[in-house]
């Protein structure tokens, strides 16, 4: 078991790891818990509105496409976020996105319900292709 992230110490040599865990689709272990640290007083916006994935004239953080409602999420500083929302228009998402029952069988990469700007998302798809620098990670290790 290895346990990755934790307090930042200078001029103390070590291994990020976090970083290359995440970016490796679960070539490198397997995740078996998760601290989140969220830090409060961002402006946020989390809207939706009819249309497909496409250059936005803003991008946000995050922006995916179910069926044919586009959705965006973003953060950052209020004139920052205000101006997002107002370029993307639509409406407020309230609450939280339910998307176990589109996957039963587990989200993996394939033709399905879901994409974003890298992948469409099937449910019991296959896994997301490892990155060559991954794989060679994981063997070395």
């Amino acid at each position: 078991m290895l346990r990755a992230g934790g307090r930042v110490v200078k001029n103390v040599q070590g291994y990020d790891l976090v970083r290359p865990f995440v970016g490796s689709f679960g070539a490198l272990g397997t995740l078996l818990q998760a601290t989140l640290r969220l830090r409060p007083g961002r402006e946020r916006a989390f809207v939706r509105r009819a249309g497909r994935l496409g250059p936005l004239a803003l991008e946000p953080r995050f922006v995916w496409q179910e069926g044919e409602t586009l959705y965006a999420f973003t953060f950052g500083h209020p004139k920052e976020v205000a101006a997002f929302a107002a370029s993307f228009g639509g409406e407020a998402v309230t609450g939280p996105l339910d998307y176990r029952p589109l996957f039963p069988g587990g989200m993996g990469v394939g033709e399905g319900p879901v994409r974003d700007l890298r992948m469409n998302w099937a449910d019991g798809g296959k896994p997301p292709p490892v990155p060559k620098a991954f794989e060679g990670l994981a063997e070395a290790l």
